[in-house]
């Protein structure tokens, strides 16, 4: 049994994935694929698609969780730095992992502050807060903290 297979993670992790499959964002549905595109890709336009995205989940899959724990348990990992974590599934992963390692330290961030106060209670639910760091800001703007889908550990 691992961290990320008993309570309180386990079904902590269930619920949330859940959740995220029901939710939608109507606000997307109003721009065209190649406007999303070109918000997703704009250097100056991209914190307007991330407002209208603040409450879309932008979870990893099941399947990339669980890669994200077993590469991190595999390589023994004591410290992550994971950039974007939006409602906090895939840091819960990683926290688990770095709790089956006997500890170490995630620093995570989002920019979205509603997506902020979201994934540290989701990271208290689970019983992993001690271990992970979750810092608020827009990664190009920062060198606090980042944002993309970029993950590291050693």
């Amino acid at each position: 049994m691992t961290t990320l297979t008993t309570a309180p993670l386990a079904p902590l992790l269930d619920r949330l994935f859940a959740e995220a499959d029901a939710a939608t964002n109507p606000a997307l549905s109003a721009f065209s694929s190649e406007e999303r595109d070109r918000l997703m890709h704009s250097k100056t336009d991209y914190l307007r698609l991330y407002g209208l995205m603040k409450d879309l989940w932008l979870p990893v899959s099941r399947e990339t969780g669980v890669l994200l724990y077993m590469l991190a348990r595999s390589t023994g990992a004591r410290s992550i730095v994971e950039f974007g974590t939006s409602f906090g599934i895939s840091a819960l992963h990683l926290a688990a992992a770095l709790r089956d390692n006997g500890g170490g330290r995630l620093i995570t961030s989002e920019c979205e502050p509603s997506k902020v106060m979201r994934a540290r209670a989701h990271l208290v639910e689970g019983g992993l807060d001690d271990l992970v760091e979750v810092r608020e800001g827009d990664a190009l703007k920062s060198k606090r903290c980042s944002g993309g889908t970029f993950r590291a550990w050693s």
